[in-house]
């Protein structure tokens, strides 16, 4: 009896020591905020701030700052930290006069199962961006931008959009497809050497399906939660999130091949 009361006793003491243990490192380790990074929103173990960004986490996080951050914060996405730029100052100070210290990339499973570790935004690997983005700069130098040519495009193309709003003469419309396709032709006045009219199917096609891709309504919160936990793109319902997601972006891309050719 007497053993058996002291293994007992030494299970119970074994398991409130581990409890206390966990709680001890929940609080120094993820209430806390690392000692080099700025305060900010740590949210929910595993998931972060995740499930409190809903479907437009730019404007959640700017609440965030102006009530009570600051300018410069943290912010806990899944398992990742990650410090977030609110203002014109912190990100030019970041981005201009330390551009050579901000200039990586991560790499994300989800852009990288379509753009192969190429693109701008996401190419994977310091060298490879660095080619990238020094060879889209030179090329766009070329096509007037930073320059007043740039400015003339952009207000040439924007014409049209003023037309066809007075052309509306007050009536209530939703502008998102207007404004989308306006955005659309300027970068196609660059890139393709030319703009599209607004009645042309093929191209209405590909402005919905850059907002497909990520402002859908239903699938917006599952890819986010994808960013940060790319596993999960073989469960339902975020399969069925991933795959819209990939198969928009090969449309994009596919367009975009033909008009090059």
């Amino acid at each position: 009896m007497f053993l058996e009361w002291v293994s007992s006793n030494t299970i119970v003491s074994g398991l409130i020591g581990l409890i206390t243990l966990i709680m001890i490192v929940y609080h120094y380790w993820w209430k806390l905020p690392h000692l080099r990074y700025p305060p900010g929103v740590r949210g929910i173990p595993i998931l972060g701030a995740l499930p409190f960004l809903g479907r437009f986490p730019g404007k959640v996080i700017k609440e965030w700052s102006l009530k009570k951050y600051g300018p410069v914060m943290s912010v806990r996405f899944g398992p990742n930290e990650s410090v977030v730029l609110n203002d014109f100052e912190s990100i030019h100070e970041a981005l201009v006069k330390h551009r050579l210290i901000f200039q990586g990339r991560p790499t994300l499973k989800l852009i990288e199962d379509y753009s192969q570790g190429y693109g701008y935004g996401f190419a994977d690997g310091h060298k490879k961006l660095l080619d990238v983005r020094n060879f889209t700069a030179k090329v766009l130098r070329g096509f007037g931008i930073g320059r007043r040519e740039m400015e003339i495009r952009v207000s040439d193309v924007a014409q049209d959009l003023v037309q066809v709003l007075q052309d509306l003469n007050g009536i209530p419309t939703d502008i998102r497809m207007m404004v989308g396709a306006t955005v659309c032709n300027v970068i196609a006045s660059m890139v393709f050497g030319k703009t599209f009219e607004r009645n042309d199917k093929a191209f209405l096609h590909i402005v919905q399906s850059i907002f497909d891709s990520f402002g859908d309504e239903q699938n917006s919160q599952y890819i986010l939660t994808m960013l940060y936990f790319p596993g999960l793109r073989h469960i339902p319902p975020f399969k069925k999130a991933y795959k819209m997601f990939v198969e928009k972006h090969f449309e994009q891309l596919d367009f975009c091949r033909k008009e090059i050719e």
